[in-house]
């Protein structure tokens, strides 16, 4: 059988700091998408350049299943997206994406960046925040998403601060202008919804751990500060192909085998089938996270694998 190209297993996302700092106001399918492509970008990329999205892939990594109409919306969406970037020489309006096509009996998309955006997103330079694919799209919070990125933008720091209502504002919850009812008004009903779900899924499913506390002017809570740590024990894992085949089965055979999986022939099986690599790679990451003891690591992952 021949053997699929294997994605890296340390793959992150970059993505320019006036993207990340960008007012929140995609769906939960729209994000899965956007950092989907955004996985496929490389250096050196060329305006016109064409990103396949599997959407099997898609529901690997998330245990999410789109369907086609929740996609086209989504990516119709994307495409009237705009961003405003404030440049040198004045104010860009660029919009995301320039077009999305739907290959017949393929299960793919075929994404294509607008011109004016591609720049901001390949060529990152200084200026860019770096956040863990497969840690962002595990989460099913668009919140907890959109925190993520914001959180790994200032992990060197380990400290972030922001006004509730300017997190209101970039959440996509309170319109600026007052024209659409404000969600979550009250704190109560915004910390049981918003905050407090997205950090339970960015401390679970994350390399950072985060908490927080508020600060209040009178009675009125005003301010979120953030405490920022990155695990430095956590390695992810992703379940994709990418063009280092040779040293991701390299890295893969090392992490077997320190959980006790020390035959050979059964190792080479694993690193001769693409399925069960993504497999492998999977239980290894849910292995790396699960907060309870597996007492039997290496017949867990036989189980897991019905090897």
């Amino acid at each position: 059988m021949e053997k699929a190209k294997e994605k890296s297993t340390s793959l992150q996302v970059r993505q320019h700091n006036a993207i990340t700092a960008a007012r929140h106001e995609l769906s939960a399918a729209q994000l899965d998408l956007y950092f989907m492509v955004l996985s496929k970008l490389k250096n050196g990329d060329q305006i016109g350049t064409k990103y396949r999205i599997n959407v099997a892939e898609i529901f690997q990594l998330t245990g999410r299943n789109w369907n086609y109409v929740q996609l086209r919306d989504a990516t119709e969406g994307l495409i009237g997206k705009v961003f405003e970037i404030e440049e040198n020489d004045g104010l860009l309006q660029v919009a995301l994406m320039s077009s999305a096509k739907y290959l017949k009996g393929q299960g793919t998309i075929e994404i294509s960046i607008a011109g004016e955006l591609l720049p901001y997103l390949v060529d990152l330079k200084n200026n860019f925040t770096s956040f863990q694919l497969y840690c962002v799209l595990s989460m099913s919070s668009k919140y907890a998403k959109w925190l993520y990125v914001q959180f790994s933008r200032w992990k060197d720091i380990g400290f972030m601060s922001i006004d509730v209502e300017d997190l209101r504002y970039r959440l996509h919850l309170k319109d600026p202008e007052g024209k659409q009812p404000e969600q979550y008004k009250q704190w109560g009903q915004f910390k049981d919804n918003v905050i407090e779900p997205a950090m339970r899924q960015i401390n679970a499913s994350s390399d950072l751990r985060v908490t927080y506390s508020t600060e209040k002017a009178g009675k009125t809570i005003t301010k979120l500060h953030f405490l920022i740590k990155s695990v430095s024990q956590f390695q992810t894992i992703i379940p994709f192909e990418i063009e280092e085949g040779d040293q991701e089965a390299i890295q893969l055979k090392t992490r077997m085998m320190d959980i006790g999986i020390l035959d050979q022939n059964l190792i080479k099986r694993v690193l001769d089938s693409t399925e069960l690599r993504k497999k492998a790679n999977r239980c290894l990451f849910d292995m790396k996270i699960r907060r309870e003891k597996i007492d039997n690591p290496a017949g867990y992952f036989r189980t897991t694998l019905a090897i």
